[in-house]
């Protein structure tokens, strides 16, 4: 059974409802400093450390760490109603990554691409869920705008910070926002309904898990 706790402090509700457009830009302003101090690859690398970062520090902060374990409980049901809808909005996203990221790729890329590509996935995925579900759905929990929709336009516009740093085509680019769009929108859905990050997460991992060409690029050119 989905329990609604109880609303946040005003001044949390206040802080929460202005991250998803502070993050965007704040992170635009690190990512810009890190490369221009470290170069493009590695600067990219520390300005996605510093992001994570910030995910679990306000999430720690707005949140709070036994409200925060409690996320990841599995919620009862695990999936909310309509179950069909539900069951595709969770599962399009990891099976459109898979089908288009990780098996085109994954033979050329060999075993150290494909860990470290689960690595820094699942590291991306659970900050990411833990900041644009958790905090919403924690401090709005009765508020389809302040917890689903206003930070699924944050979400999506967070994306155009690193993908500002790396040239992209205009059909790539759309692509990667589209993605991110749906990822938003429909993950924010189910974290608001169940209350629970629990499903969303690990769906999310296996998503981020699957970009193998951006983590070659990225991550392990020298």
């Amino acid at each position: 059974m989905i329990t609604s706790p109880a609303a946040a402090p005003l001044w949390r509700r206040y802080v929460a409802m202005s991250l998803p457009a502070v993050m965007p830009v704040a992170m635009k302003a690190v990512f810009d400093a890190t490369t221009r101090r470290h170069g493009p690859q590695r600067g990219y690398q520390a300005g996605f450390a510093v992001y994570w970062a910030s995910c679990w520090a306000a999430a720690a902060a707005l949140v709070g760490p036994r409200r925060l374990r409690r996320l990841w409980l599995v919620p009862e049901p695990p999936l909310p109603a309509p179950l069909a809808l539900s069951t595709a909005v969770l599962l399009t996203p990891p099976l459109g990554g898979l089908a288009t990221q990780w098996i085109p790729h994954a033979r050329a890329s060999g075993p150290v691409a494909v860990a470290v590509t689960a690595g820094v996935g699942t590291i991306n995925a659970l900050a990411k869920e833990t900041f644009w579900r958790g905090i919403p759905v924690a401090n709005f929990p009765h508020d389809p705008v302040g917890g689903w929709l206003w930070p699924a336009i944050g979400f999506t516009a967070w994306h155009l910070v690193p993908l500002s740093l790396r040239p992209s085509g205009t059909r790539r680019r759309t692509s990667l926002l589209a993605g991110a769009a749906v990822i938003g929108l429909g993950y924010g859905w189910m974290a608001l309904r169940t209350r629970s990050l629990a499903i969303t997460g690990p769906a999310h991992a296996i998503t981020d898990s699957s970009g193998l060409q951006p983590v070659r690029a990225n991550w392990l050119r020298h």
